[in-house]
């Protein structure tokens, strides 16, 4: 290699790089720092959504169906998805946003297992037949098993057509 290439000259048998090769590279550092920027946009407006904030606070709360906020059908599932060392004490289904005359659903729930899931599915001779329509919330109360004295809560609200 000569003097010339290591001070960073080309050397006499280069040519210099062509004003569109020089404009095809700052055009490709451009889109790459667009694309870059907008998965940042979009990472920070899709997490603006704190509705299920409040659910998820909790680390006994894996997450819950359906959705904070989703619009279900009335015959939707119920249900609370709780760390292993969770388990649920009981759950109450409000067919308003009040949290005035809830179902408790806790007789009627089946547990999943292996997922630790614990859901309420409405149907022809349940507790609940339908989903009421318009605001429905569901309130889970869940202890941690190696201290069942010390209960924990978690509310969400969806919307029922």
């Amino acid at each position: 290699m000569s003097e010339a290439n290591r001070s960073g000259n080309p050397s006499p048998d280069q040519p210099p790089p062509s004003r569109s090769s020089l404009r095809i590279q700052v055009s490709i550092a451009a889109l790459l720092l667009f694309g870059i920027l907008g998965f940042v946009v979009a990472a920070l407006v899709g997490s603006g959504d704190n509705s299920d904030e409040a659910v998820t606070a909790s680390p006994a709360v894996d997450r819950v169906i359906p959705n904070p906020g989703d619009e279900v059908l009335q015959q939707q599932r119920v249900a609370v998805v709780l760390d292993a060392r969770y388990r649920l004490s009981s759950l109450v289904v409000y067919q308003s946003d009040q949290l005035t005359g809830g179902v408790d659903v806790t007789a009627q729930v089946d547990h999943i297992e292996g997922l630790n899931r614990f859901e309420f599915v409405p149907g022809e001779g349940r507790l609940i037949e339908a989903l009421s329509p318009d605001t429905n919330c569901a309130v889970a109360t869940f202890v941690l098993i190696a201290r069942p004295e010390e209960a924990d809560t978690a509310r969400w609200c969806f919307e029922v057509s």
